[in-house]
């Protein structure tokens, strides 16, 4: 066998050695995998409303921001894995909560008109679940870090309560005691590092925020009926810290 042949097969296994070490560093993070999850989630929200409704605000409108809340959610995470060369895995993947977020609460206390008026709002998400795509670069065997480009699926409740007579009006939030639910969408990002503990058990550590599209909200004004130009907006935001614990098949 002459020199040049030697050298060629011998290039030839070196590079076959180096490839499948490469990808076997992807191995555990390429495939199904299933996970429980826990989120701390932040719910915040802000409400406007347009000009039109002058007596609250002396023409200007409100722009005000409900006050945070903060929940504990239970949740299940589906993804699948695909290897894409050196270091790099591309995952597909849904999450579902099993429970619901507080997305934040707000209550006005004002004299109008020498009449007490009082207006609360409470905002809440349900059925919330995303479908996601996950860059990830592979650290080593058990580790990689990761990019999670998610849109986001829920119901939304708002509910208002509260009204004031002033003259011959009674002026009421959406129509006084009243829930409107509207499902809504919007885009969420996070980032994170997953680590396995054995060939197929893993831990998975993310922190990621979520914006929803606005939803739109009527004043109604009794005697007169809905005044478009009165109409507000609401609009959900979430920020979360999750833990996972999974299982890669």
């Amino acid at each position: 066998m002459t020199n040049n042949k030697k050298l060629l097969i011998s290039t030839a296994l070196v590079s076959l050695i180096i490839s499948s070490a490469t990808y076997a560093q992807t191995t555990n993070f390429v495939g199904p995998s299933v996970a429980l999850s826990g989120s701390y989630v932040g719910g915040s929200s802000e409400f406007k409303t347009g000009t039109g409704f002058s007596i609250l605000s002396g023409g200007d409108g409100i722009d005000s921001k409900l006050g945070d809340q903060t929940n504990v959610i239970p949740g299940v995470d589906l993804n699948y894995g695909f290897a894409m060369g050196n270091n790099f895995v591309l995952g597909l993947g849904a999450t579902y909560d099993f429970s619901k977020t507080k997305a934040g609460a707000f209550t006005s206390n004002s004299l109008i008109n020498g009449e007490d008026a009082t207006f609360s709002i409470d905002s809440n998400l349900k059925d919330h679940y995303s479908l996601y795509i996950q860059p990830t670069y592979v650290i080593n065997k058990d580790s990689a870090m990761f990019a999670k480009v998610g849109r986001h699926y829920a119901k939304a409740s708002v509910k208002s309560a509260g009204g004031f007579d002033a003259g011959p009006l009674t002026v009421g939030l959406l129509g006084d005691d009243v829930t409107v639910s509207e499902k809504i969408e919007g885009w969420g990002f996070g980032l994170g590092l997953k680590t396995f503990l054995t060939s197929n058990l893993f831990v998975q550590f993310e922190g990621g925020i979520v914006e929803y599209d606005k939803i739109n909200l009527p004043f109604r004004l009794s005697g007169v009926g809905e005044l478009d130009d009165n109409a507000g907006s609401h609009k959900i935001k979430t920020t979360n810290a999750t833990v996972s614990v999974g299982y890669k098949f």
